[in-house]
């Protein structure tokens, strides 16, 4: 590194530490995504709070009808959308971008589906 990139680093650096201390919107901007965080895990805790509360209600009085939930079902129907979700993006990203990282974005949910698809094959 030359001394004069050294200098105009350093002037650049005591810049920024003289205009970015006390203004007090990035206080605010700092402090909103921990308030949604903390919304949102307060909000989500009373929401399960709630539900268990209806459901011991609905057995305490003898009108809870458990489901079933079909694994196989579910795995053969979210396999074939991630597989052909994930072909098409492949294939979008492929015509727009060629060969390049941004495949990924096609190729996981691809892969993803087919393994749901070949654990619904194999679950018989």
């Amino acid at each position: 590194m030359t001394p004069e990139q050294y200098e105009t680093i350093i002037k650049l650096l005591s810049e920024i530490q003289k205009t970015g201390g006390s203004d007090p919107y990035r206080l605010v901007l700092y402090l909103v995504p921990n308030i949604g965080i903390i919304f949102g895990t307060t909000l989500l805790f009373f929401l399960f709070q709630w539900w268990h509360k209806q459901k011991m209600a609905l057995i305490q009085s003898g009108q809870y009808k458990p489901w079933s939930f079909d694994i196989r079902l579910y795995s053969f129907f979210l396999g074939l959308l991630l597989t052909f979700t994930g072909f098409a993006l492949s294939f979008v990203f492929i015509l727009v971008l060629g060969r390049s990282m941004a495949m990924l974005g096609g190729l996981i949910p691809f892969a993803i589906g087919l393994g749901l698809l070949t654990f619904y094959k194999m679950s018989r």
